[in-house]
This record gives structure tokens, C-alpha cells and sequence, in this order.
């Protein structure tokens, strides 16, 4: 009765602030988590960013790489050489590690403040679940598991806030929507 006198449209907004209220509570502490994560290891007190690169490159980059080549990872029955063949000849070889640590190192920061402002939501959690993919594949994290890591579920949030367009719900891309593609916001 109250969609006909409204002329012939359903109420719209006030049922739904609970649902987006925890799409904004995730998108937000998504963010904060990448970007303290990318906070701990960037600022280190005493180091330059270059070291810190360096660092990050030399004892936690390349031993996973190393980890993942030498154990090829399986999901769900199946050995993904491939994986391990791609990591061999483009994240490893030569000055390698240190652009890759470092693009790391920065993504996560950029997709954290994204996050937390709700800017290019979408294309920010697909890459970043595609990230957080390729951490759980190098790990070699089992594939269902709630004990070894938060990467699976880091890549289901990041998914999840890509596809429910979390930023639109009080974030810049609500305010963006008509000036980027869809994709993007």
C-alpha cells in the first residue's frame, strides 16, 4: 500500500543503515589493518626507506619466493608448478626483489588509505586480493584452513568489498561514481 501512494515505487533507504553499516565497520577496518601492516614494515626508526626496502626484500621476500619454488603450492589436490615456475623467472631474478618488495610494501600502504576513504574501491580490492592470493599460494597455505594465516580471508573481505561497492556507502566514491567507470568505484 505505502509503494502505491509513493507513486508506484518501493520506500527507498532507511531499511537498509545496518547492512551498510557493516560494509563500511569492514571496508574500514580492512583498510586500517593493510595500512598498519604497511606502516610496520616500512617505518622502521633509524632506517631509510631505502634500507628498509632492502630489508624487507632480503629476509622476508626472497626466502617466501625461495619457499614457494622449492614447495610448489597445492590447492585442492592440485600441484601448481606453474606457480612456482612463474616466481623462478620473473619475481626472483636479478634487482627483481627489490621492485617487487617495494611495489609490495607501497600497495599495501595505498590500498589501506583507499580503503579507509572508500577511493577506486573495486579496482584497489581485486588487486589487493589478488596480492593477498599470491601471499596464501607462496606460503603455501592450505586452502580452507583458520589456524595458518588470515590470507584466505584477507582475499574473500577484499572480494567481497569489490563486488558490494563499498565505497560508495560513506566514502569518496560516492561522490566519484559519476566520474569513474564502474570498475573503478
Amino acid at each position: 500500500m505505502a509503494a502505491k501512494k509513493r507513486g508506484g515505487r518501493a520506500p527507498s533507504g532507511g531499511g537498509l543503515w545496518a547492512p551498510k553499516l557493516g560494509i563500511v565497520s569492514l571496508r574500514v577496518f580492512t583498510g586500517a589493518v593493510m595500512f598498519s601492516a604497511a606502516w610496520y614494515k616500512l617505518v622502521t626508526p633509524g632506517t631509510g626507506l631505502g634500507d628498509t626496502i632492502n630489508n624487507f626484500a632480503e629476509r622476508e621476500y626472497i626466502p617466501l619466493v625461495r619457499q614457494a619454488i622449492a614447495h610448489p603450492p597445492t590447492v585442492l589436490g592440485w600441484r601448481m608448478d606453474w606457480f612456482s615456475s612463474l616466481l623462478e623467472n620473473v619475481f626472483l631474478p636479478g634487482q627483481s626483489p627489490y621492485v617487487f618488495g617495494a611495489a609490495i610494501l607501497f600497495f599495501e600502504g595505498l590500498l589501506g588509505i583507499s580503503l579507509i576513504l572508500g577511493v577506486c574501491t573495486r579496482l584497489m580490492s581485486v588487486l589487493g586480493a589478488f596480492l593477498m592470493l599470491g601471499f596464501g599460494l607462496a606460503k603455501g597455505l592450505p586452502f580452507l584452513t583458520v589456524t595458518k594465516g588470515t590470507n584466505w580471508f584477507l582475499v574473500m573481505i577484499l572480494f567481497t568489498l569489490a563486488l558490494t561497492a563499498a565505497g560508495r556507502i560513506l566514502g569518496l566514491d560516492g561522490r566519484l561514481q559519476h566520474r569513474f567507470p564502474r570498475w573503478i568505484s
